[in-house]
């Protein structure tokens, strides 16, 4: 019963953050679609919250992953078959698609994390999968938006994105070292020092991540490649410090 309430509790706020709120600011305003996505963007890495409340362990919130993932492929499928989707939805997509490829990928993101650093690796935790998932949700946001209207410079380095730009990468490391910082230092508790440098080593990691990835698969690997920086500097302060 619990895990049924929990998928509901996602598809309720799924509903609220990714689907109402960006239909309405669509039809009420004049903001532009990159935007929008962006919010939704946002809004789904957020969700990370609802699966460290509302699961005890990891298989339960991979189980819930699993029963939400179903539940909304389906849904996405019938309504990509509707007028309504391509009115109200932002898909790069001229057929559809994109929605339920970012929900499987980025659900197997969240499935893969729970179960390494939340159940099988020793010493890994709830707060650090919620520090990875959003120093990528909010600056991989960041850096897009900033790249997108003002980036001129394209990354010319061989193996880079060169849709992307240097003020995008930018803006992408200054605002996952500042989302690191904060949440290692408020929300882990971290010394202040500790959460500085471990900030400043993630932020360099993630946007040199975001940079050679392409395809929109930076959702898979700057939450992973965040989370084994995190994971290695816990283990590094232990060490050192003892605990």
């Amino acid at each position: 019963m619990a895990l049924f309430i929990t998928v509901s509790i996602l598809i309720g706020y799924y509903l609220i953050v990714l689907a109402i709120i960006p239909v309405l600011l669509r039809t009420l305003t004049n903001i532009q679609d990159e935007i929008v996505r962006k919010i939704q963007h946002i809004g789904f890495a957020s969700s990370v919250f609802i699966f460290t409340e509302r699961c005890d362990t990891w298989w339960v919130a991979v189980s819930v992953m699993a029963v939400f993932s179903a539940v909304t492929f389906l849904a996405l499928w019938l309504f990509e078959k509707t007028p309504y989707y391509t009115k109200y939805f932002v898909d790069r997509n001229t057929l559809g698609g994109e929605m339920k490829f970012s929900l499987l990928l980025a659900m197997g993101v969240f499935a893969i994390l729970f179960t390494l650093f939340g159940g099988i690796l020793p010493r890994g935790g709830y707060d650090l999968i919620v520090i990875a998932v959003m120093s990528w949700g909010i600056g991989d946001a960041i850096a897009a938006l900033i790249g997108k209207y003002f980036g001129k410079r394209k990354l010319t380095t061989a193996g880079t994105d060169h849709n992307k730009t240097w003020l995008g990468s930018t803006a992408m490391s200054l605002s996952v070292s500042i989302v690191a910082f904060i949440m290692l230092w408020f929300y882990k508790d971290e010394a202040w020092w500790v959460a500085l440098l471990t900030a400043l080593v993630v932020a360099v990691v993630a946007t040199a991540i975001e940079a050679y990835s392409k395809k929109g698969l930076d959702t898979l690997w700057i939450p992973l490649g965040v989370a084994i920086i995190l994971y290695g500097f816990d283990w590094l302060w232990f060490l050192v410090f003892g605990g």
